[in-house]
């Protein structure tokens, strides 16, 4: 199984998610410059996908936010950490926005995360009639690794 997994903002394409994920399953996890120009990062990722054949998309916050964009385009199912889908003062990569009702998008919510507000995420899908299902943990923005694998492999098994 191939997986690209896309990082966020103020974190690294190298973690202990991508270890744990690479000894079992071939990860493409590129690293993610959100300081460079922002129209380059979203097109890298199309030519990645054009490239290559993903079962999974996994993104965390700003990652989630490409991830989402990139699986409707590309018909993949995503896995969805605090994604950063809502409007908000940061700005975000200039993306090829297409709609997909079809693709299934699995969203994990930290209760906790005062970053990328829950509340405003749920009604973002909701507005746009996106087919997702979602689920809250008890973390803040940051994702503990357990629950990363234990919905890594919920979604796994369901593919």
């Amino acid at each position: 199984m191939n997986i690209l997994y896309l990082h966020g903002l103020m974190s690294s394409n190298i973690s202990s998610k991508t270890d744990w994920l690479q000894e079992n399953y071939k990860v493409f996890n590129p690293f993610l410059n959100y300081k460079g120009s922002s129209e380059t990062i979203f097109n890298s990722l199309e030519l990645l996908c054009e490239q290559n054949k993903f079962h999974l998309i996994i993104g965390s916050s700003m990652g989630a936010y490409l991830a989402y964009h990139i699986s409707n385009k590309f018909n993949i199912p995503s896995l969805l950490f605090n994604p950063s889908l809502e409007k908000n003062s940061i700005t975000k990569p200039k993306i090829n926005e297409v709609e997909n009702l079809k693709i299934k998008h699995t969203i994990i919510l930290g209760k906790n995360d005062d970053v990328v507000i829950p509340v405003d995420t749920l009604n973002f899908l909701k507005d746009r009639k996106v087919n997702f299902t979602y689920t809250f943990e008890p973390n803040g923005h940051r994702t503990p690794l357990e629950v990363f694998q234990k919905h890594f492999s919920k979604i796994v098994d369901s593919l």
